[in-house]
């Protein structure tokens, strides 16, 4: 692909200690793993990043570590979710030195009742003032504010807006999005949603950003190089598979990826108070299930 951020980019987990600090051996030991896999980007500070629960120097140590062991291989790309124009340019200027790819913002949060012209001053603003191209994120469900096609229309030709994440699972939003003849073919499209993943795909989407490739990216990797090569059987297979995987994960999704990528052997399975965590009886069957689902667990190299 031609585009900068295309692809698998994994929504990688920050791996933290009991104090909620950076474990940076585990940054190290988790980006090769993914690399490992044949993703295509790593994409840190995110939802499955906690990047808005971290302390802010510790995000700054994760955007420092990450880079470094990347060691520019892949773009590695980092989410300044704050709930107002100007906590996002701070955080994108505590992140600018960082040597980032790239940065994703998502809709104000907290408030409702935007305007889609006060959207996309929003996304304007922020894209101004970032020293890498910017990714809007749209992901209402956590911050109430949904971004619509005319948002997107508007925003797909502005300088230094490289496209959009969609993690609404809003299908006729995103295929709107995905057809409308006056997006520039230089503005990506990528799929959050893990269930629409080759429908999306099959429809035109540049790339994928899957939380469930941060305990199986190959078989995301897999899955994006079935659908471009044309095997749409085997990209519906594995499909499948993933459905299968994502049906037993219930509640407390960050913690239950920890949970795996620590039998894994990837890091610890600590995540920021008070997000929710798995019981040790919760996590036991979580476990289990994960595996008879086709999850292979056994410890990483």
């Amino acid at each position: 692909m031609s585009k900068r951020f295309a692809g698998v980019i994994v929504p990688m987990l920050t791996p933290i200690d009991s104090e909620e600090r950076l474990d940076r051996p585990s940054v190290r030991r988790m980006v090769e793993f993914q690399i490992a896999a044949g993703v295509d980007a790593i994409f840190i500070l995110g939802s499955n990043g906690e990047g808005p629960a971290l302390r802010p120097a510790e995000r700054k140590a994760l955007a420092v570590e990450t880079v470094a062991a990347v060691g520019g291989r892949i773009p590695v790309i980092a989410g300044a979710i704050e709930p107002s124009t100007g906590r996002v340019i701070d955080e994108i200027r505590n992140l600018g030195d960082c040597g980032l790819a790239g940065f994703v913002a998502t809709t104000p949060f907290y408030y409702s009742g935007y305007s889609d012209g006060e959207l996309v001053e929003h996304f304007r603003a922020i894209a101004d003032a970032a020293p890498a191209p910017l990714l809007i994120y749209n992901i209402p469900q956590n911050t109430r504010v949904p971004i619509r096609a005319p948002v997107v229309a508007a925003l797909a030709g502005a300088a230094n807006v490289a496209g959009l994440k969609d993690s609404s699972g809003d299908w006729t939003e995103f295929q709107a999005m995905l057809l409308d003849p006056r997006r520039p073919r230089s503005f990506t499209m990528l799929q959050g949603l893990q269930s629409l993943s080759v429908v999306s795909l099959l429809a035109g989407a540049d790339g994928l950003i899957p939380g469930y490739a941060n305990v199986h990216p190959r078989l995301l990797v897999e899955l994006l190089a079935a659908v471009r090569s044309g095997r749409t059987a085997d990209a519906l297979a594995r499909q499948a598979t993933l459905d299968r995987l994502l049906s037993v994960r219930g509640r407390a999704l960050v913690h239950a990826n920890k949970i795996v990528a620590a039998k894994l052997g990837l890091m610890q399975e600590h995540v920021t108070r008070p997000l929710p965590r798995l019981t040790k009886a919760e996590a036991e069957a979580f476990l289990k299930a994960s595996a008879a689902a086709g999850l292979d667990l056994g410890a990483v190299a």
